[in-house]
């Protein structure tokens, strides 16, 4: 039985989201190590029938598997962001899959393998849908396949469920982890995202999460509030497709006036990513660092220079994170948990984080556990499957208060020889040096601590 202390945990799965997710080029047949290994560790909630242990054996705490609700997914929903023209084209069907991995090394594509290079090829689009594609994106990075429709409305469903789930109180964490996939814009296709699950979830908990007033807080017909809303990005990738969703122009002066103070926005943005020349996506103002004077302090961003070691993850974290998070107390967050900062991420490549150690992505969901805030956690990045897996996996056991370590052996499984040499928990560490100057971060962490002040103000104002 699961301790009184253990949170609740429900987990976004079903057979076909993990079936379409597999499809997808860019990552194909992850789904199925990430949730196979995850299964193999008896993280999840168990059918009789496949229980790999006695009756009277140990038992745990596990997560609660969810299937995602199809009717978060529809053609409406996914218009409550996205252009018609681009879901008309997102949703149209194909019968021709992609001809290579976006990912994989020139020469070198491992779609044969995959379960959408087993279907038979059949005649390729039209003129107009060439067109189409391209007026959309869907090429290049972001090819269409066969699944793409189904991909795109499990996907939308997916973080949509979890999101809904912590409004209705049913659970504390939700993880979702074919979601994530903060690149996707209004009106096309981007960096291997199709549709943006996380702004359809955003929403969500806006116009649905409002959180009761205490009585001594309420007003005349005033007996809710807006929710406080953080998404935060830990992806090695800018989060431009959400940030810029949410950006608001509203100027919040400082100090906040005393009459008629502007209210804060539902959802803050802070992401913490590689920027460098040619590193995807392409540089923008605000995936600089942010100026701690800007009128707008709730799109934050953090850029770091290659190779981010966790040391200087935890010192961000401690210095930047938790001080804005201290302040603005929101009431859910978002938190993306790309894997693509792991040393060996094909695509990634600048990465040099780890799962285990301080600053570690253990560490750091250990910290989002404290912090006592129903949150859903999603993917994202995250190239190299076998560590990706790791990581991830081993986050959904930290959650269970289940936790693994680096010696962990990896069970026996269906994916079991792809995590050959140790077949262990363990991501090798990187041992390149980190890049990023410590002067540079001590300035980041003095920002963050006046743009935590400005919005402790904004916040204060709008209780008043």
């Amino acid at each position: 039985m699961a301790s009184a202390s253990a949170p609740r945990v429900s987990y976004i799965w079903s057979q076909e989201l993990q079936d379409v997710s597999d499809d997808l080029p860019s990552n194909i047949g992850r789904s199925s190590m990430v949730h196979g290994l995850i299964r193999a560790l008896d993280l999840l909630e168990r059918e009789s029938s496949s229980s790999s242990q006695s009756d009277d054996g140990p038992a745990f705490n596990r997560a609660s598997i969810v299937a995602p609700d199809e009717h978060l997914g529809t053609e409406d929903c996914m218009l409550k962001y996205h252009d018609k023209d681009y879901i008309d084209a997102l949703l149209r069907p194909r019968s021709s899959p992609p001809a290579y991995n976006p990912t994989a090394p020139r020469g070198d594509s491992d779609s044969d393998s995959a379960p959408a290079a087993k279907r038979a090829r059949t005649k390729g689009p039209g003129l107009q849908e060439y067109r189409d594609m391209d007026r959309h994106n869907l090429s290049h990075d972001n090819p269409p396949f066969p699944t793409l429709p189904r991909y795109a409305s499990l996907v939308a469903a997916s973080t949509s469920t979890a999101c809904r789930l912590l409004i209705r109180n049913e659970a504390d964490f939700v993880v979702c982890w074919d979601g994530g996939r903060h690149h996707a814009r209004k009106h096309e296709a981007g960096g291997f995202c199709y549709v943006n699950d996380l702004v359809l979830a955003l929403l969500l908990l806006s116009k649905e999460g409002k959180i009761a007033l205490k009585p001594e807080e309420q007003k005349p017909r005033v007996k809710s509030r807006p929710p406080r809303i953080l998404y935060l990005d830990m992806d090695l990738h800018y989060s431009d497709g959400v940030s810029s969703a949410f950006h608001s122009t509203k100027e919040y002066p400082d100090p906040m006036p005393t009459k008629n103070p502007p209210k804060p926005p539902n959802v803050m943005t802070f992401s913490l990513h590689h920027l460098a020349p040619g590193f995807y996506p392409p540089s923008t103002p605000w995936a600089d660092l942010t100026n701690p004077w800007l009128p707008t302090p709730f799109s934050l961003a953090i850029p770091l220079k290659a190779y981010t070691s966790s040391q200087t993850y935890k010192t961000i974290w401690e210095g930047c994170v938790e001080p804005v998070v201290k302040e603005w107390d929101p009431d859910f967050i978002v938190l993306q948990m790309g894997a693509d900062g792991l040393p060996g991420d094909r695509v990634g490549q600048f990465g040099n984080w780890s799962v285990e150690g301080e600053g570690g992505m253990k560490w750091c969901i250990d910290r989002v556990k404290k912090w006592g805030k129903k949150t859903c956690i999603t993917g994202g990045g995250g190239y190299n499957h076998p560590n990706t897996a790791r990581a991830w996996a081993s986050i959904t056991a930290s959650l269970l208060n289940r936790p693994t370590n680096a010696e962990t052996p990896i069970p026996h499984h269906d994916h079991f020889e792809e995590y050959a040499h140790s077949f262990t928990m363990e991501v090798p560490a990187g041992h390149m040096e980190d890049q990023n100057n410590p002067k540079y971060i001590a300035r980041a962490c003095e920002d963050f601590d006046y743009i935590a002040s400005r919005i402790q103000d904004i916040v204060a104002s709008s209780l008043r």
